[in-house]
């Protein structure tokens, strides 16, 4: 059998497969390391431009803007491991968060909005700008934390 033949089953049978549902779906546990590995990864990018805007490290425009626009690449992604069968799986959502699901997905909105925002004011260049809306972008964060994280 040539090779062209053999990717073509091959690709006949995956899409079949995926079709009839015979790929099984992520389990509860793999939605909470996404969530959690993308949040990581927010934090990672939004931890660095802190630092720049509290002084702690040199200010970086362009670095700033790169991690902006990482961010606002990152965010709308989280949402995705808020699956409804995550819901018992261990993490730091609070139990109030799954009976509050419209909220927690409008304050996502708006952090979405936020971080786009940030990525734009990052763009222009001007220093204050940004600071400004780092600000505004992590009080959404600490707000959404606040009312559904528990401690940590």
């Amino acid at each position: 059998m040539n090779t062209k033949k053999i990717l073509v089953a091959v690709t006949a049978v995956a899409g079949l497969a995926l079709a009839t549902g015979l790929v099984a779906a992520p389990k509860p546990e793999d939605a909470v390391k996404y969530r959690q590995g993308v949040l990581f990864a927010m934090g990672w990018n939004v931890g660095t431009m802190g630092a720049m805007v509290k002084g702690d490290v040199p200010f970086d425009a362009q670095r700033f803007a790169f991690l902006a626009g990482r961010a606002a690449q990152l965010s709308p992604m989280v949402l995705e491991g808020f699956t409804p069968d995550s819901k018992g799986a261990k993490s730091h959502a609070l139990p109030k968060l799954w009976d509050n699901m419209d909220d927690f997905k409008q304050r996502w909105k708006e952090l979405n909005a936020a971080t786009q925002a940030l990525a734009t004011a990052a763009q222009g260049g001007d220093e204050g700008a940004m600071k400004q809306q780092f600000g505004e972008t992590v009080k959404i964060c600490k707000n959404c934390h606040d009312e559904y994280r528990e401690k940590l």
